[in-house]
């Protein structure tokens, strides 16, 4: 059955720096809150929070920006030696060279954890680096991580008591808060998974992604970066948060907390518009600040994403400044003139491509276009290009071997093949119209080639044997967001690519290393994987983002007269469910466990989490059911 999605949204727009007041010691209890505002998960506009904690800082004369990390945590060591040049600097500008994001946990609904946090140094010590700190800026949640924790051991205060006490209190942001402080509280929004109501959603590292809002104040707080204002920044603090390090126009322009200080249709009309966008899973967040034009716009949201959350606050930020006389011309979606062949010098640019999903085999067909097509994969997919006749090339529909291609009118994407540092990157410009939210643009390197990489064939032979092979996840906590947003793992490999397993590198039977190394977001979240087994089960462990996988040929069926379910922290009971038409069993689930039920396509049929479900489960004819919780307790289980 198809449905809706079910979206709650607030937006708001200040037009002139709020008032400041004094400061006070912050609760770690939760606030009294007496407004009525709808109170949202702002996701990783919480960055922003973050780098302005970690600023104040810098004003105060606390901590450099440019000192390495281990000034700041003695104790931070990776299993890569070039972690010691990890400047301060680079965890705002997300050019540290960390792997990506530690998602184990990191995202819980209706509960709250302090793992993540307490246990993210140790987590960090066994990584490597993906790139020399520096190289190049690639989005990294796990540098706020180490952001929040430096702000905490440099101003000797829990991080939500230093967010509450400088930045809230200063600002009479009244409803601003963390989990620790603000958690479910009666304006917290209504938040609801498919058609299914579900707890809120809440980020455990809070400079990540764990900072809670309303409209009205996040743009109470855009406000404070209003030139002038020095509420909570020096205008130094604001200069150097607002400038981008991005060496040419293809790489991220981050700015120190915000994802671009300069988008080029503002920059043309004059004005700096900064913006941050934030996404948990069922939460949504956009910033949009012009800081001389002392305009702040915020639009949160349940459902819907932080993309269409931005269109919506571009279309506010342009009524604004056009009410100060300032017209926006937004990017249009033009047809691109083409060519009936592609030029000889681009033939030898054929071959295996990655980016963060998969490995791509690109060809020029009889030299009359390119073509791109997705291995590793259980859905083939392929892509035509045209030659522009610009050093370019237009994604077309139809098929050009049959000359019955087109292009689209609603989205463009344009290619262009290019040379960095000795490497070959696909440079990519995608646009999407959202109809009377204007026409969305991105930017950005997009695929890097790779060479053939044989290896023997007993690793071959032990990938291959994993290619289309589930795997569970085994190691998060009962409420992990993980169980409904992302229960299994696959991936795959292809004779077409040999050596590679998915878009990673096989080293041995049982290692594959992510080898992705484009100068752009394109890097982001990587990892590494190790297969190992465990008392007889196959697990596949998701080294650099502390996940870990339990293979499906290590599940076993379960069984009719099974009355109750051994609970293990870290380590999932599941079990395949088959062979019995409308069984239903009664389930009594102490504190702190959950259960869930998937059909046998892995989608999520019941989740106690959902007081929608009651205590009463529906199993199918084929799937999956898992138990997680704490050891020691039990979930009951009546036929």
């Amino acid at each position: 059955m198809k449905y809706k999605k079910i979206i709650a949204a607030a937006a708001a727009l200040a037009m002139l720096a709020a008032p400041a007041s004094g400061a006070h010691a912050a609760e770690t209890a939760n606030k009294p809150h007496t407004a009525s505002e709808t109170l949202f998960s702002i996701g990783s506009v919480s960055k922003t929070f973050a780098a302005a904690a970690a600023m104040q800082l810098a004003d105060a004369g606390k901590l450099d920006p440019d000192a390495p990390v281990t000034d700041y945590l003695p104790e931070f060591r990776m299993a890569d030696s070039r972690y010691r040049d990890i400047t301060v600097r680079m965890l705002m500008d997300h050019t540290s060279g960390l792997m990506g994001s530690y998602y184990a946990n990191d995202v819980l609904y209706g509960s709250r954890s302090r793992v993540p946090h307490d246990a993210f140094l140790s987590y960090l010590s066994t990584e490597r680096l993906k790139a020399a700190p520096g190289a190049y800026g690639c989005y990294c949640n796990d540098g706020y991580e180490l952001l929040e924790q430096i702000v905490e051991r440099v101003s000797g205060e829990d991080f939500t008591a230093y967010i509450e006490a400088h930045i809230c209190k200063p600002l009479g942001m009244e409803q601003t808060g963390t989990p620790w402080n603000a958690f479910e509280t009666p304006e917290q929004t209504k938040v609801y998974s498919g058609r299914a109501s579900v707890p809120a959603d809440y980020g455990m590292t809070v400079g990540t992604g764990g900072i809670l809002s309303t409209a009205a104040e996040l743009c109470k707080f855009g406000s404070a970066f209003f030139k002038g204002d020095c509420t909570l920044l020096s205008e130094n603090a604001k200069t150097e948060m607002f400038r981008s390090g991005a060496g040419d126009q293809y790489e991220d322009g981050f700015g120190l907390g915000f994802d671009t200080v300069s988008q080029p249709e503002y920059a043309a009309a004059g004005v700096q518009v900064v913006s941050k966008g934030g996404d948990l899973v069922e939460q949504h967040a956009e910033l949009l600040v012009a800081p001389d034009e002392q305009i702040s716009v915020a639009v949160l949201s349940a459902g819907g994403s932080s993309t269409e959350n931005k269109m919506l606050a571009e279309a506010l930020m342009d009524i604004a400044l056009e009410e100060k006389g300032v017209k926006i011309n937004h990017p249009v979606i033009a047809e691109q003139p083409t060519a009936d062949s592609v030029p000889e010098a681009y033939l030898a640019k054929a071959g295996l491509y990655l980016d963060r999903d998969s490995i791509y085999a690109l060809s020029f067909p009889e030299q009359k276009y390119m073509q791109i097509d997705k291995l590793c994969t259980d859905l083939p997919q392929t892509r035509y290009f045209l030659y522009t006749g610009n050093d370019s090339f237009v994604q077309v529909g139809g098929d050009p071997a049959k000359d019955s291609s087109f292009q689209p009118r609603s989205e463009q994407t344009v290619l262009r093949l290019t040379e960095r540092g000795g490497e070959t990157y696909i440079a990519e410009e995608s646009r999407w119209d959202y109809g009377t939210l204007g026409v969305l643009t991105n930017t950005g390197y997009s695929m890097q080639k790779v060479s053939e990489h044989p290896v023997s064939e007993a690793a071959q032979a032990a990938w291959d044997a994993r290619s289309g092979k589930r795997y569970w996840l085994a190691g998060d906590t009962a409420f992990s967001i993980s169980y409904l947003s992302l229960p299994c793992a696959q991936l795959y490999s292809d004779p077409a690519a040999p050596g590679y397993f998915g878009n990673m590198q096989i080293t041995d039977e049982n290692h594959a290393k992510s080898v992705l190394s484009i100068p752009s977001s394109m890097s982001r979240d990587q990892f590494d994987l190790e297969c190992k087994v465990i008392d007889g089960k196959e697990y596949l462990i998701c080294e650099g983002r502390g996940m870990t996988f339990l293979s499906e040929d290590s599940i076993p069926d379960l069984p009719a007269d099974l009355d109750c379910a051994e609970l293990t922290s870290g380590a999932a009971a599941w079990y395949n469910i088959s062979g019995t038409s409308n069984r239903t069993i009664t389930l009594d689930i102490p504190d702190g466990a959950a259960v869930y039920v998937y059909d046998r396509f892995g989608n999520v049929v019941y989740a106690s989490i959902s007081e929608q479900y009651g205590s009463t489960a529906a199993l199918p004819l084929s799937g999956k059911i898992v138990f997680a919780g704490e050891t020691g307790s039990t979930v009951g289980i009546r036929q």
